[in-house]
């Protein structure tokens, strides 16, 4: 082979290595980032070993419940995993720290709450706990928070002796509005209530919004974010105990988190209280409908009172599966995959894209009268 041929032989080597170079360039600082990304999150988690997690709700969510185990189960998880339970007083006592802060920066509080006083105690509280022994905080009144308030609370001098870890729980957006919806109108004294599909439609975007950003605001306030859907834990027959306890807090896996879970859940009894489906609130507005004009029409049933609420109400569910049914697809708004994707939570398997409302063109006299037996004596229906 002769020089010259050598000298082409070399540049083809190096252009060859040019090309390459340029190709995988960005792979390779792609793949650097996710290592360096990896290495990080190994760094926050041992950093977080005991950990301040605090529990940021939002609200229905089943915090009052998880809330009520750490209240009553303080000096069990203090003995048995030792958790410390930074208000133990009662089962809302965090909300003094939640909703001073938040008056504080001008945001929305609730007033019972809101007391300084009562904030420092807690602070000292915290700042007396043992530094190697985790500490857990709940109150659904952080989801309120943005960063001026998450700020304010990690500038206290018991705070910045920990790490913080975060726990939040996500509802699908439609699932969500429904129980608000219910909530609104469960104590509804003579007031019809607005149709669900309307008011859902209104504030389609709102909830799916609110949601992530409380998202945005846990993970520039904190060291580790654990995100976890409220739909899946019932699925999977998992309280938001053990959760917080055993995957959030412990970080425990296999018979190590068997162990922890069936401890938690034996202190936690199970108790699954899903949202009523769309058609009992459908049942509710025509139920106030109906009793509106049997009122006009009847003197007996005009000095009658009523009142009536899909919570916890048999009797609405019963009719409810026995009235007429049109269903559609729900809008794009609620797609809740931008979630799942940005988390990586795990997903309930059923599917919240179909949503089922009472076909109101297609009742006839009999479901008129079904629905005239949620009324009080002497505004039913009699009529043959």
């Amino acid at each position: 082979m002769d020089r010259r041929a050598r000298v082409y032989i070399c540049l083809a080597a190096v252009a060859t290595m040019l090309v390459t170079a340029i190709m995988l360039s960005p792979r390779d600082s792609f793949c650097e980032s996710l290592q360096w990304q990896e290495r990080k999150k190994k760094l926050r988690l041992s950093r977080c070993k005991f950990p301040l997690v605090v529990h940021v709700g939002p609200h229905k969510t089943g915090t009052t419940s998880f809330q009520t185990f750490l209240w009553k189960h303080a000096q069990w998880l203090q003995k048995e995993h030792g958790i410390f339970v930074a208000a133990n007083k009662s089962q809302k006592e965090a909300a003094y720290i939640a909703s001073t802060i938040s008056k504080q920066y001008g945001g929305t509080y609730n007033p019972k709450y809101a007391n300084s006083t009562r904030m420092a105690e807690l602070f000292q509280v915290i700042d007396s706990m043992p530094r190697n022994s985790p500490v857990i905080l709940s109150s659904e009144e952080f989801s309120r928070w943005k960063t001026a308030e998450w700020n304010y609370f990690k500038s206290q001098s018991a705070i910045q002796k920990r790490c913080l870890s975060m726990v939040v729980t996500y509802r699908q957006v439609w699932s969500f509005q429904a129980s608000i919806w219910n909530q609104h109108n469960k104590m509804n004294n003579q007031t019809l209530p607005k149709p669900f599909l309307i008011t859902a439609l209104r504030e389609k975007n709102h909830y799916t919004d609110f949601q992530l950003k409380i998202l945005d605001a846990l993970e520039l306030a904190s060291d580790s974010v654990d995100a976890v859907s409220y739909e899946y834990l019932h699925e999977a027959n998992c309280s938001l105990a053990s959760f917080v306890v055993c995957n959030a807090t412990k970080r425990l896996e296999g018979t190590e988190w068997e162990s922890c879970k069936m401890g938690v859940d034996l202190h936690v009894p199970l108790s699954i209280n899903p949202s009523e489906p769309p058609t009992a609130f459908d049942v509710v507005r025509l139920a106030y409908g109906l009793y509106t004009r049997q009122k006009a029409l009847n003197s007996t049933c005009r000095r009658s009172q009523f009142t009536l609420a899909t919570y916890h109400n048999l009797a609405v569910s019963r009719v409810a599966e026995q009235m007429p049914t049109q269903c559609g697809q729900l809008p794009d708004e609620y797609v809740d995959e931008l979630y799942y994707n940005r988390t990586g939570i795990l997903r309930p398997s059923g599917s919240a894209s179909k949503i089922c409302f009472i076909d109101e063109g297609s009742l006839k006299l009999k479901h008129w009268k079904l629905l005239s037996t949620l009324l009080p004596q002497g505004c039913q229906i009699t009529t043959e």
